[in-house]
Protein backbone atom coordinates (compact mmCIF):
# COMPACT_ATOMS: atom_id res chain seq x y z
CA UNK A 1 0.00 0.00 0.00
CA UNK A 2 3.06 2.01 0.31
CA UNK A 3 2.80 4.84 -2.58
CA UNK A 4 -0.65 4.13 -3.41
CA UNK A 5 -2.16 7.17 -2.80
CA UNK A 6 0.88 9.22 -4.78
CA UNK A 7 0.38 7.07 -7.58
CA UNK A 8 -3.22 7.12 -7.96
CA UNK A 9 -2.55 11.11 -7.86
CA UNK A 10 0.17 11.31 -10.43
CA UNK A 11 -2.10 9.50 -12.69
CA UNK A 12 -4.79 11.80 -12.42
CA UNK A 13 -2.49 14.79 -12.57
CA UNK A 14 -0.90 13.30 -16.00
CA UNK A 15 -4.36 12.90 -17.75
CA UNK A 16 -5.64 16.33 -16.10
CA UNK A 17 -2.18 18.02 -17.66
CA UNK A 18 -3.27 16.32 -20.91
CA UNK A 19 -6.96 17.52 -21.00
CA UNK A 20 -6.31 20.58 -19.62
CA UNK A 21 -2.77 21.64 -19.82
CA UNK A 22 -2.70 20.67 -23.65
CA UNK A 23 0.46 19.06 -23.13
CA UNK A 24 0.62 16.22 -25.73
CA UNK A 25 3.23 14.57 -23.89
CA UNK A 26 0.96 13.39 -21.12
CA UNK A 27 -1.23 12.15 -23.76
CA UNK A 28 0.41 8.62 -24.10
CA UNK A 29 -0.81 5.36 -22.59
CA UNK A 30 -0.54 5.01 -19.21
CA UNK A 31 1.11 1.63 -17.95
CA UNK A 32 -0.21 0.42 -14.77
CA UNK A 33 1.94 -2.66 -12.58
CA UNK A 34 -0.37 -4.12 -9.80
CA UNK A 35 1.74 -7.02 -9.89
CA UNK A 36 3.97 -5.34 -7.90
CA UNK A 37 2.17 -6.45 -4.84
CA UNK A 38 3.76 -9.99 -5.52
CA UNK A 39 7.24 -8.36 -3.72
CA UNK A 40 6.05 -8.80 -0.66
CA UNK A 41 6.00 -12.65 0.15
CA UNK A 42 5.18 -12.99 3.25
CA UNK A 43 1.26 -12.78 2.76
CA UNK A 44 -1.12 -15.55 1.64
CA UNK A 45 -1.19 -16.36 -2.25
CA UNK A 46 -5.06 -15.57 -2.26
CA UNK A 47 -4.39 -12.29 -0.53
CA UNK A 48 -1.48 -11.07 -2.85
CA UNK A 49 -4.05 -12.19 -5.94
CA UNK A 50 -7.58 -10.12 -4.25
CA UNK A 51 -4.79 -7.03 -3.53
CA UNK A 52 -3.89 -7.08 -7.36
CA UNK A 53 -7.17 -7.43 -8.39
CA UNK A 54 -8.47 -4.16 -6.18
CA UNK A 55 -4.95 -2.45 -7.43
CA UNK A 56 -6.07 -2.96 -10.96
CA UNK A 57 -9.51 -1.93 -10.44
CA UNK A 58 -8.13 1.61 -9.13
CA UNK A 59 -5.43 1.82 -11.58
CA UNK A 60 -8.54 1.47 -14.32
CA UNK A 61 -10.37 4.27 -12.48
CA UNK A 62 -7.89 6.42 -12.71
CA UNK A 63 -6.69 6.39 -16.56
CA UNK A 64 -4.73 3.63 -16.96
CA UNK A 65 -4.83 2.75 -20.53
CA UNK A 66 -2.37 -0.41 -20.27
CA UNK A 67 -1.96 -3.47 -17.19
CA UNK A 68 0.41 -6.06 -16.13
CA UNK A 69 -0.83 -8.78 -13.76
CA UNK A 70 0.78 -11.99 -12.34
CA UNK A 71 -2.46 -13.52 -11.59
CA UNK A 72 -4.65 -14.89 -14.43
CA UNK A 73 -7.60 -16.63 -12.06
CA UNK A 74 -10.83 -15.90 -13.45
CA UNK A 75 -11.85 -14.54 -10.10
CA UNK A 76 -9.15 -11.61 -10.42
CA UNK A 77 -9.84 -11.17 -13.99
CA UNK A 78 -13.44 -11.01 -14.64
CA UNK A 79 -14.07 -8.38 -11.75
CA UNK A 80 -11.65 -5.77 -14.22
CA UNK A 81 -12.64 -6.77 -17.35
CA UNK A 82 -16.61 -6.17 -16.41
CA UNK A 83 -15.18 -2.78 -15.20
CA UNK A 84 -13.70 -1.97 -18.12
CA UNK A 85 -16.52 -2.76 -20.46
CA UNK A 86 -18.86 -0.56 -18.15
CA UNK A 87 -16.50 2.53 -18.18
CA UNK A 88 -15.93 1.94 -21.95
CA UNK A 89 -19.54 1.69 -22.95
CA UNK A 90 -21.40 3.69 -25.21
CA UNK A 91 -23.47 5.45 -23.15
CA UNK A 92 -25.95 5.99 -26.50
CA UNK A 93 -26.11 2.57 -27.12
CA UNK A 94 -27.89 0.63 -24.12
CA UNK A 95 -25.96 -3.19 -23.59
CA UNK A 96 -27.95 -5.85 -24.78
CA UNK A 97 -27.50 -9.46 -25.83
CA UNK A 98 -28.00 -11.20 -29.20
CA UNK A 99 -32.06 -12.08 -30.17
CA UNK A 100 -33.15 -15.20 -30.41
CA UNK A 101 -34.33 -18.66 -29.05
CA UNK A 102 -32.89 -19.54 -25.97
CA UNK A 103 -33.39 -22.95 -24.18
CA UNK A 104 -33.33 -23.79 -20.60
CA UNK A 105 -32.81 -27.17 -18.58
CA UNK A 106 -34.72 -30.14 -20.58
CA UNK A 107 -37.78 -28.70 -22.41
CA UNK A 108 -40.02 -30.75 -24.48
CA UNK A 109 -42.87 -29.98 -26.94
CA UNK A 110 -45.12 -29.12 -23.88
CA UNK A 111 -42.90 -26.79 -22.06
CA UNK A 112 -43.85 -23.45 -21.57
CA UNK A 113 -42.62 -20.35 -24.07
CA UNK A 114 -41.72 -16.80 -22.72
CA UNK A 115 -40.57 -13.93 -24.12
CA UNK A 116 -38.53 -10.82 -22.74
CA UNK A 117 -36.81 -8.35 -24.73
CA UNK A 118 -33.09 -7.84 -25.21
CA UNK A 119 -31.70 -5.56 -22.88
CA UNK A 120 -29.10 -6.68 -20.91
CA UNK A 121 -30.14 -6.48 -16.82
CA UNK A 122 -33.43 -7.68 -18.31
CA UNK A 123 -32.62 -10.63 -19.81
CA UNK A 124 -30.09 -11.57 -17.31
CA UNK A 125 -32.10 -11.05 -14.44
CA UNK A 126 -35.18 -13.37 -16.26
CA UNK A 127 -32.56 -15.94 -17.03
CA UNK A 128 -31.14 -16.00 -12.88
CA UNK A 129 -34.91 -16.76 -12.13
CA UNK A 130 -35.46 -19.56 -14.56
CA UNK A 131 -32.38 -21.52 -13.99
CA UNK A 132 -32.66 -20.85 -10.08
CA UNK A 133 -35.99 -22.80 -10.16
CA UNK A 134 -34.69 -25.44 -12.68
CA UNK A 135 -37.62 -24.50 -15.13
CA UNK A 136 -37.84 -26.40 -18.28
CA UNK A 137 -38.76 -23.90 -20.83
CA UNK A 138 -37.78 -21.89 -23.85
CA UNK A 139 -37.34 -17.82 -23.89
CA UNK A 140 -37.63 -16.12 -26.97
CA UNK A 141 -35.71 -12.48 -27.05
CA UNK A 142 -37.33 -10.15 -28.71
CA UNK A 143 -34.79 -7.64 -30.45
CA UNK A 144 -35.70 -4.35 -28.80
CA UNK A 145 -32.69 -2.62 -29.61
CA UNK A 146 -31.43 -3.16 -25.88
CA UNK A 147 -34.35 -1.31 -24.00
CA UNK A 148 -36.19 -2.92 -21.17
CA UNK A 149 -39.96 -4.23 -21.75
CA UNK A 150 -41.73 -1.29 -20.00
CA UNK A 151 -39.72 1.40 -21.66
CA UNK A 152 -39.93 -0.34 -25.00
CA UNK A 153 -43.58 -1.17 -24.80
CA UNK A 154 -43.97 2.41 -23.81
CA UNK A 155 -42.01 3.94 -26.97
CA UNK A 156 -43.55 1.89 -29.24
CA UNK A 157 -40.46 -0.44 -30.09
CA UNK A 158 -41.72 -3.61 -28.63
CA UNK A 159 -44.94 -4.28 -30.41
CA UNK A 160 -47.39 -7.04 -31.45
CA UNK A 161 -45.39 -6.80 -34.80
CA UNK A 162 -42.00 -7.32 -33.26
CA UNK A 163 -43.34 -10.32 -31.33
CA UNK A 164 -44.78 -12.21 -33.89
CA UNK A 165 -41.75 -11.29 -36.05
CA UNK A 166 -39.56 -12.60 -32.92
CA UNK A 167 -41.90 -16.07 -33.21
CA UNK A 168 -41.36 -16.60 -36.64
CA UNK A 169 -37.27 -16.54 -36.82
CA UNK A 170 -36.74 -18.14 -33.43
CA UNK A 171 -38.92 -21.56 -35.38
CA UNK A 172 -40.48 -22.26 -31.80
CA UNK A 173 -43.57 -23.50 -33.77
CA UNK A 174 -41.57 -26.13 -34.82
CA UNK A 175 -40.53 -26.74 -31.08
CA UNK A 176 -43.86 -27.22 -29.58
CA UNK A 177 -47.38 -28.66 -30.53
CA UNK A 178 -49.28 -25.88 -27.97
CA UNK A 179 -50.06 -22.58 -29.10
CA UNK A 180 -49.31 -20.44 -25.35
CA UNK A 181 -47.14 -17.67 -25.01
CA UNK A 182 -46.27 -16.41 -21.73
CA UNK A 183 -45.69 -12.55 -21.73
CA UNK A 184 -43.95 -10.43 -19.02
CA UNK A 185 -46.58 -8.40 -17.01
CA UNK A 186 -45.36 -4.93 -18.20
CA UNK A 187 -46.44 -5.95 -21.72
CA UNK A 188 -49.96 -6.62 -21.38
CA UNK A 189 -51.65 -3.76 -23.21
CA UNK A 190 -50.11 -6.09 -26.24
CA UNK A 191 -52.17 -9.22 -25.37
CA UNK A 192 -54.68 -8.69 -27.71
CA UNK A 193 -52.74 -7.77 -30.77
CA UNK A 194 -50.03 -10.68 -30.26
CA UNK A 195 -53.22 -13.03 -30.08
CA UNK A 196 -54.10 -11.49 -33.33
CA UNK A 197 -50.99 -11.38 -35.34
CA UNK A 198 -49.38 -14.81 -34.22
CA UNK A 199 -52.79 -16.86 -33.50
CA UNK A 200 -50.87 -17.78 -30.11
CA UNK A 201 -53.52 -17.54 -26.82
CA UNK A 202 -51.64 -15.26 -24.59
CA UNK A 203 -50.98 -15.83 -21.24
CA UNK A 204 -49.79 -12.19 -19.37
CA UNK A 205 -47.34 -13.43 -16.53
CA UNK A 206 -46.03 -11.88 -13.64
CA UNK A 207 -44.79 -8.09 -13.74
CA UNK A 208 -40.95 -9.20 -11.76
CA UNK A 209 -39.35 -12.34 -13.30
CA UNK A 210 -38.99 -13.53 -9.86
CA UNK A 211 -42.81 -14.75 -10.05
CA UNK A 212 -42.17 -16.63 -12.55
CA UNK A 213 -41.83 -20.25 -10.60
CA UNK A 214 -44.99 -19.51 -8.77
CA UNK A 215 -46.81 -18.23 -11.84
CA UNK A 216 -46.05 -21.79 -13.80
CA UNK A 217 -47.13 -23.85 -10.66
CA UNK A 218 -50.39 -22.24 -10.49
CA UNK A 219 -50.99 -21.26 -14.26
CA UNK A 220 -48.89 -24.18 -16.37
CA UNK A 221 -50.58 -26.21 -18.54
CA UNK A 222 -53.11 -23.87 -19.10
CA UNK A 223 -56.62 -25.27 -18.37
CA UNK A 224 -58.25 -25.28 -22.19
CA UNK A 225 -60.78 -22.89 -22.49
Amino acid sequence: EEGLSETLINFTMIRRNACKGDDRLMGFPLIGVPMTVWLRRDAPKEVLQWKEAYLAAMLIARYADLLIMHSLDGWVLLPNVILRFNIYTDPRKPVSVEPGLRVFGNPNEYSPVMFTTNYALTYFTVESDIKSANIDCYLIVVDTGGLSVESSVAGRILTAQTVADAIKKSGIEERVKHRYLIIPGLAARLSGEIEELTGWRVLVGPRDSSGIPAFLKERWPPKEA
